[in-house]
């Protein structure tokens, strides 16, 4: 008897340490702020949910929010003060949470690059997302200094450094013809210097170091690869065993809010499925970290150019904003503090049971929110069917909803609700549009497709007015994602064309 009780122990402690040694250390949070601010309080309630779901780090992406000094010239107009970004962190500390600042030094540096003063950094002139790595020096004279604002408010040993998607990599004068890999490593290495000088240890993202692997052998050893994932091939962008067996650490990012999503579609679908993988394949290959990112725009810019100059940038898509995805949040939370595989489905309905206090019949009709798949349509290559097939399936589930009355989480109900009818009333307007850009349309259509156009206005009026109050405690300006930069404006254009 005495020797089982040993040999059961022993393979207990056997146990744990298994399981132990496929833990994250690190879970994160992304948080991107580079098109919707979200407000102090906001941060705050974020922090909250994040550690509510086993969370124990933050990764901020604070872009021209971050409250500069020395270079104060990329402030925007919704920047934090010092005091917000203190209050912040000494927040997630209370709550076990560390915080990381993600500064992109290389690609996706437009709110930098905008202005004159960085302006000879730029890699090229009329997409000024990169800098260019034949002028490390001067980068380094303006990184030492940004970097060292940024290190100087956060404790974290970290800084995440960006270098992802340098897509101009030989694109001017100065680097054509050199090597990709040479300009990628010595420019990375010269940033990493910079971030090794403050005491940190520095972040990149692991695409292109995937793509031009003979840099890894130069680049210093304790950099932390982060590869992310949004529900593709394992391998997509290079050999990530070969990475791997080089030594270096490496974290996984799955995403909450990525491509194609945007205000008016969400891929609910993708994200479970993505996460559901993907952590599983992290786990498998010793990750020590993953991170959930919440992407709010795709990266990408349109300018507006007078003569000489740029007068302003905007971010070609946007996405619903953060706060309306509680429980992506919590699977992912669940996801990473689970050794095995879960399983999404009775994820989502044992979560909407107990944070929407809804029966288990109704839980089914959620499942079926968050399963079907939303699909990325525009009238190019589609037709007023393709619409028309789409909206019935939306409009199927606002009904089945509209029975629905939760005794939890109205919040968090309203935002479900919202995103559901906006999309509802995207699909209208765009059969509408699909007819008005037919080569069939007559302008003798132009009346009844203005009288079509009118309650579908109407329409998209309560739905700012709803998404307004519901963001109005979240978002330093909720009018803008539903505004002048949406499918509402276009569909004012259109109907002041047919009126």
């Amino acid at each position: 008897m005495k020797k089982h009780f040993l040999l059961l122990a022993l393979l207990t402690v056997c146990s744990i340490t298994v399981l132990q040694a496929k833990d994250f250390t690190l879970r994160a949070l992304h948080i991107d702020l580079r098109t919707q601010v979200i407000t102090p309080a906001g941060l705050q309630q974020t922090a909250d949910k994040a550690a509510a779901a086993g969370l124990n780090t933050i990764i901020m992406e604070w872009e021209a929010n971050f409250p500069f000094q020395d270079n104060a010239t990329i402030c925007g107009r919704n920047a934090y003060t010092q005091q917000d970004v203190k209050d912040f962190i000494d927040y997630c500390a209370r709550k076990g949470m560390e915080v990381i600042p993600l500064q992109n030094c290389f690609g996706h540096a437009e709110y930098i690059l905008r202005h004159e003063r960085y302006a000879p950094l730029r890699e090229d002139n009329q997409d000024f997302s990169q800098v260019c790595p034949s002028k490390t020096d001067a980068c380094v004279k303006v990184f030492e200094s940004i970097f060292a604002e940024i290190a100087a408010m956060h404790p974290s040993k970290y800084i995440h450094i960006g270098a992802d998607e340098t897509r101009l990599l030989g694109h001017c004068r100065m680097c054509a013809g050199k090597d990709k890999s040479d300009l990628f490593v010595d420019y990375v290495n010269a940033m990493c210097g910079i971030v090794k000088k403050l005491g940190k240890t520095p972040i990149i993202w692991a695409d292109m170091l995937l793509k031009h692997p003979a840099a890894a052998d130069r680049l210093p050893k304790d950099l932390i690869i982060l590869d992310w994932n949004y529900g593709w091939e394992t391998n997509r962008f290079g050999d990530i065993d070969g990475l791997l067996a080089k030594g270096f650490e490496m974290w996984g990012a799955c995403a909450l809010r990525s491509h194609p999503d945007d205000v008016m579609t969400t891929c609910w679908d993708k994200h479970l499925g993505n996460l559901q993988d993907y952590v599983a394949f992290c786990r498998e290959k010793g990750f020590t970290g993953i991170v959930e990112t919440c992407w709010s725009t795709s990266g990408t810019y349109g300018y507006l150019r007078g003569n000489m100059e740029t007068f302003d940038i905007q971010p070609i898509r946007e996405v619903y904003p953060l706060n309306g995805f509680d429980m992506l949040i919590a699977a992912f939370g669940n996801a990473v503090q689970t050794p095995q595989r879960i399983d999404t489905h009775v994820f989502v309905r044992d979560y909407c049971q107990k944070e929407l206090g809804i029966s288990s019949e109704e839980a089914q009709v959620l499942d079926d929110y968050f399963f079907t798949p939303q699909k990325a349509l525009s009238v190019m290559g589609n037709k007023a069917t393709d619409f028309e097939a789409e909206l019935n399936v939306v409009n199927d589930l606002r009904r089945r909803m509209a029975a629905i009355s939760p005794q939890r989480g109205i919040e968090q109900w309203n935002h479900l609700t919202l995103m559901l009818d906006i999309r509802a009333n995207f699909l209208s307007y765009k059969k509408v549009e699909c007819e008005f850009e037919s080569p069939a349309y007559h302008a003798s259509q132009a009346p009844l497709l203005a009288a079509r156009l009118r309650p579908l206005m109407q329409t998209a009026e309560h739905l700012q007015e709803r998404y307004i109050q519901l963001n109005a405690f979240y978002l330093k300006r909720p009018e803008m994602p539903l505004g002048e930069w949406s499918y509402v404006q276009k569909m004012i254009n259109l109907y002041n064309c047919v009126n």
